[in-house]
Parts: C-alpha cells; structure tokens; sequence
C-alpha cells in the first residue's frame, strides 16, 4: 500500500513540474489572417486562374439541349460523359477529380444561379439544368475551386437568363438516320 502512495505522488509532482513550466513559458499570440477578394469584373483570359465560359450562343449550336454534355463537351480539361441512358446522370470529371463517381458529380461543385446545386456530401446532379434557359455556363478548373467550399476539382456554374418578356419558342430539327 505504501508504493502505491509513493508512485501516485511522484506522478502528482511530475503534473505540478509540467505545469509550472507550460506557466513560465510566453504565451505565442495567433496571427491574424485576412482574406480578400475582388467582385471586379475581367475577362476569362485575364483571370489567374483555369476558367471557361460557355455562353448561349454555343450552347443552341451544341445540340439539341437535352443535357449538359452537350454544352460542355469543348471546355479544356473536363470530361463530360453521356451514357444515353437518362436513368443515371452524367460522369463529369474535372481534371481527374469525379472520374470514379459511379453516377452523379462528385468533387465538382456546381450552382445553379449562384445556389449551390451540390449537398452537403460532396454528391451533385447536373441532370436538372435546364439549358433551354441557360445564358452562359463558367467552368472553373483547378486549385482556386478551394474558393466555393470544399470541392477541389473545379466548379460548374449556370446563370440563366433573366426573363424580360413572356414568350414561347419552339425548335424543329431533321437529319438523317431515321430523325
């Protein structure tokens, strides 16, 4: 019983000596960090980093508007693959990053008119935009996507066109191959 006590009161000393001494040392003051953006407006060229800009006019020339792959298929470093089959949604990969996502974007963050269109788990669907509406799409590629969260393959992003006026339109295409 009596070695307990001495053993028990050696550890007591040795919490009281490390403590004294986490008390003489100075205290490390944090530094502060600011972080500062700009909302300026440049062109895609001029920006520091990866960015595309599709705009409404290529995405009418791309296809019949069925899917986003249609539209995406001329950025650099993205992979956009339709499997033709409407059940499962496109495989988008960005540099690599979403290419073992067996359905659905993952990696990328997508928006759709500045809404995340991504949840919370990293898991996206780019089935749901509309391209008929779609005024331009900007695909961001590489590092600076750390910007919109934590999605570090890039970030897809559609605006759609503001409404104006109330109209109807219609499109008419014939080909060959039975269509």
């Amino acid at each position: 019983m009596r070695r307990f006590h001495l053993v028990e009161l050696v550890r007591i000393a040795r919490l009281a000596s490390l403590a004294c001494l986490a008390a003489s040392l100075p205290a490390m003051a944090q530094q502060t960090i600011v972080v500062i953006g700009s909302a300026t407006t440049r062109a895609a060229h001029d920006a520091p980093f990866a960015i595309s800009v599709v705009d409404r006019d290529e995405i009418r020339r791309a296809g019949p508007m069925i899917n986003a792959s249609e539209a995406l298929v001329r950025v650099p470093g993205l992979v956009a693959s339709n499997r033709s089959n409407y059940s499962q949604d496109l495989q988008v990969s960005s540099r690599g990053f979403g290419a073992r996502a067996t359905f659905g974007v993952r990696g990328l963050r997508l928006y759709a008119d500045g809404i995340p269109a991504t949840g919370p788990d990293g898991q996206g669907q780019v089935s749901h935009f509309d391209l008929a509406s779609a005024e331009r799409i900007e695909v961001l590629r590489g590092p600076f996507s750390a910007l919109y969260g934590n999605s570090s393959g890039g970030v897809i992003a559609v605006h759609t066109a503001p409404v104006t006026r109330t109209e109807v339109a219609g499109r008419v295409g014939a080909g060959s191959f039975g269509l």
